[in-house]
């Protein structure tokens, strides 16, 4: 039996329609990929606003009691921070790249969950009235935060392998800085 081969133009529709099918889905996986380097970016500025939030108030804790001055600056710092890390890469995008309405929306949504984020471990210092379990909680707070995010960023880039030990790591770096900071505050004082 003798098959008639295709025509040529079959061929052509073929490899248009699945040329369109690749590009669409490369489109997609573009898409998702820039979402995951944004996330991974959001993440990378939490673990230093965490770190200087709570340790700007860790060491200001050692200066005063009054509570509402350890909040507050431990306030300012993260609005700086989360400031500086939601608005920055506007900022300093090339001349040759436009704004749209979506960056200015990413860069806002950006800004409100990292200050939701950074005043967790400043609560304490609000509900507690005694301030060495007020610094004890904001710091285990700060290193918890450290931690999820710590695994959250792990898994992002693909380090499956020890996202606990990352995280770890982190936490780690953490609970180091707010010793510093506590410890440089007090020979500071004295």
């Amino acid at each position: 039996m003798y098959l008639k081969p295709k025509s040529s133009d079959h061929f052509s529709e073929n490899f248009i329609k699945n040329d369109k099918r690749i590009k669409k889905e490369h489109k997609t996986i573009f898409q998702l990929s820039d979402i995951k380097k944004k996330i991974q970016g959001i993440i990378l500025g939490l673990f230093g606003s965490i770190m200087a939030s709570f340790g700007i108030a860790l060491g200001i804790s050692t200066l005063t009691s009054n509570h509402w001055t350890i909040l507050s600056s431990g306030l300012i710092v993260g609005l700086a921070s989360s400031f500086a890390n939601s608005f920055g890469p506007l900022v300093v995008k090339s001349k040759s790249q436009t704004y749209s309405k979506n960056d200015f929306f990413e860069s806002t949504g950006s800004f409100v969950f990292t200050f939701i984020i950074i005043v967790l471990p400043l609560v304490s210092y609000v509900f507690m009235d005694n301030l060495n379990i007020a610094r004890i909680i904001s710091i285990m707070t700060g290193i918890v935060l450290l931690f999820i995010f710590g695994i959250h960023r792990a898994l992002l880039e693909g380090k499956t392998s020890s996202p606990l030990f990352y995280a770890s790591t982190v936490a780690f770096i953490g609970a180091l800085f707010a010793v510093i900071c506590y410890a440089g505050a007090l020979y500071f004082i004295k």
